[in-house]
Formats: structure tokens, C-alpha cells, sequence
């Protein structure tokens, strides 16, 4: 199974008055490293994704948690997961960590669709979509795969 990761730092104006990286400026980090992951699982860049191939992946659902908090410096390191893909949905888990083996400062698990843009309806996702992703879809529970 394949891991997306990137790291990031943790930018002063990401910062709240209580010197911490506060919670919009963490779900706008993820959503970045959501597009970032892209072009290194289908070989495009998210503006080619929408415009060109015309496929969106609208957020539905989201759960986070926030255990320690970031401070402006850290660098940020963001892993991305495939839980599960569907036939018109995908979900997502994201491990946000200091890179430094103290595990995950936060966590989340995002469900997007999978939408034409022309039209905003749900529509199947794209085969050569599919493939890219399952290198990164965690095996099931139980499972025997490594």
C-alpha cells in the first residue's frame, strides 16, 4: 500500500492569539495536501482535474480530531490514506504529525463525491481515477494483504 505525504511549515499567519494553528487554518492545510495528492495518484494537478477532466470531488462529510496543537515553525507533515472507494464517492483519512514519531497531532476522515462540473451531478468515477487511487487504499481490516 502507498502512503501520500507531504510536509509543510507552519506558517505566522496560520497562527491565533493563542499562538496556536487554529482549526480553519488545519482544515485549509488539508484540503491543500488534498490537492496536492493528485498528481502523484493520477498524474494531473487538481486545476486539470476539474477543468480538464471536468471530475469534482465535493466535500460531504468530515470528523477531526485535534489532539496536540501546531505552533508557527513546526513543520507539518500530512498523510493521506484511501479508506474507501466507491462507485460515486471516496473516503480519505488524513494523519497530520510534527514528522518527529510523536504521532498524529490530528486526524481526519473526509467523504467526498464525485461530481461532472459541467452539470454538479454525481457521476461514477472515472476508471483510470479508480486505478490510480487503489495503490493507496487501505486493505481491510483482517486482511492477509501486507
Amino acid at each position: 500500500m502507498k502512503r501520500f505525504v507531504a510536509t509543510y511549515p507552519v506558517r505566522f499567519g496560520e497562527i491565533d492569539h493563542a499562538g496556536i494553528m487554529y482549526y480553519p487554518s488545519l482544515f485549509d492545510r488539508m484540503h491543500r495536501a488534498f490537492e496536492d495528492f493528485w498528481p502523484e495518484t493520477v498524474g494531473k494537478t487538481y486545476p486539470q482535474v476539474l477543468d480538464g477532466d471536468g471530475v469534482g470531488f465535493p466535500l460531504i462529510d468530515v470528523h477531526a480530531n485535534f489532539v496536540q496543537p501546531f505552533r508557527f515553525g513546526d513543520t507539518m507533515r500530512v498523510e493521506i490514506d484511501v479508506l474507501r472507494i466507491g462507485t460515486r464517492s471516496l473516503t480519505f483519512r488524513l494523519q497530520l504529525s510534527a514528522g518527529d514519531g510523536s504521532g498524529p497531532r490530528a486526524t481526519a476522515e473526509m467523504v467526498t463525491g464525485v461530481i461532472d462540473m459541467a452539470t454538479f451531478e454525481s457521476q461514477p468515477l472515472p476508471e483510470s481515477y479508480r486505478k490510480g487511487l487503489e495503490p493507496y487504499l487501505v486493505p481491510p481490516e483482517g486482511s492477509s494483504d501486507p
